[in-house]
C-alpha cells in the first residue's frame, strides 16, 4: 500500500500544478486515468464492508484496511473494472457520446471520484481536504474539456475608486452575447449550500440577472455512521426551495450519486433541476448556443 500512497501522492501533486495551466488539457486526462487504476490496485487490497443503507433503493458499502473505513461507496454505481472506465472515458474524449449513455458517464466519474476519495480516507487521517481539492480538479476538467474553456477563479466588478476584483468559483466564458457559468463544486454540500446561491446572487447584482448560468457539481449527500456501519443521506430540501425562490436561480444542480430527496426537486415548485453529472455531456451543445432553455 505504501507503494501507492506514494503514486497516488505525487499524481494529486500534478493534477494541482497541471489544472493551473489549462483545466481541460490531455496531460490532465492522461493523469486520471494513472491515479484511477492505482486507486482501484490499491482498493483490491482492502476488503469491503456492506454498509446498512437507511437510503431507499440504494445499496452501499465501504472498504476497509489497517481500522480504518472509508466513506460509502453506491454498489449500484461502482464499476472495479478498469478497462470499462476507460473505454467510456475514450468515448469522451474522441467526442464519440452517441456511443455511450448519460448512465455509462455517471458511473465512470463516479467511481474514478469515489475511487480516490476512499483511498485517501483510509491513508490519512481527517484530511477532507485533499478530496475536495481533486474533486474540484476532477468535475472542472470536464466543463473545460467539452466547453474547450479554461475557467477563471475571479472576474472584475464595477468601482468607481479603483479597479477591483472578485474571488469566485469557477467561471467559463463563453464569449461575447453568449452566458457565462458559475460552477461551484462540492464533494458535499451540508449547510454549506447556501454560498452556492449566495455567490450567484452577488454575480447577479453585479452583472445582471441572467448573465451568469448557476450550475453546481456535486459528489454525494452521503454520511457513515462508522460503529453502527449505517449510511444515511443528509438533505435539506426544504432549505433549497428558499434560496431558490428568494436568493438565485441556479439552473443545474449536477451530482454523480443523486440523493433521493433532492430528486424529487425537479418535479416541485420551485423547480431545480437536479440531474445525474453524465447529463451534461449531453447538454453541452445547448450551453454553447446559448439557448440554455429549462
Amino acid at each position: 500500500m505504501k507503494q501507492h500512497q506514494n503514486f497516488i501522492e505525487n499524481i494529486y501533486k500534478e493534477l494541482k500544478d497541471i489544472s493551473k495551466i489549462y483545466a481541460g488539457s490531455n496531460d490532465i486526462l492522461e493523469r486520471l486515468l494513472k491515479l484511477h487504476v492505482n486507486c482501484i490496485e490499491a482498493l483490491a487490497l482492502c476488503k469491503q464492508l456492506d454498509l446498512i443503507s437507511q437510503v431507499e433503493g440504494k445499496k452501499y458499502f465501504a472498504f476497509s484496511y489497517n481500522n480504518k473505513i472509508s466513506r460509502a461507496v453506491n454498489r449500484n454505481l461502482f464499476i472495479m473494472e478498469t478497462n470499462e472506465i476507460e473505454k467510456t472515458i475514450n468515448f469522451i474524449s474522441k467526442e464519440k457520446l452517441t456511443e455511450t449513455t448519460p448512465e455509462n458517464i455517471t458511473k465512470a466519474l463516479y467511481t474514478m471520484a469515489i475511487s480516490f476519495c476512499s483511498i485517501i480516507d483510509l491513508l490519512k487521517e481527517r484530511d477532507q481536504k485533499t478530496p475536495g481539492t481533486f474533486f474540484e480538479i476532477f468535475a472542472c476538467h470536464w466543463f473545460s474539456r467539452m466547453l474547450q474553456i479554461h475557467p477563471k477563479k475571479e472576474i472584475d466588478v464595477l468601482n468607481l475608486d479603483k479597479e477591483t476584483k472578485l474571488p469566485t468559483d469557477y467561471i467559463f466564458d463563453l464569449g461575447k452575447n453568449r452566458p457565462k457559468i458559475h460552477l461551484p463544486i462540492k464533494t458535499s454540500t451540508r449547510e454549506r449550500v447556501i454560498q452556492v446561491w449566495a455567490h450567484q446572487r452577488v454575480l447577479d447584482g453585479v452583472y445582471g440577472v441572467g448573465r451568469f448560468l448557476g450550475m453546481c457539481v456535486c459528489l454525494s449527500e452521503t454520511k457513515v455512521d462508522k460503529k453502527k456501519l449505517e449510511v444515511v443521506e443528509i438533505c435539506l430540501p426544504e432549505q433549497w426551495q428558499v434560496y431558490q425562490m428568494f436568493i438565485a436561480q441556479m439552473k443545474r444542480i449536477y451530482y454523480l450519486d443523486v440523493p433521493n430527496r433532492y430528486q424529487v426537486l425537479n418535479d416541485v415548485f420551485p423547480p431545480i433541476n437536479v440531474r445525474p453529472y453524465g447529463d451534461f455531456f449531453y447538454e453541452v451543445q445547448k450551453i454553447e448556443q446559448g439557448n440554455y432553455v429549462l
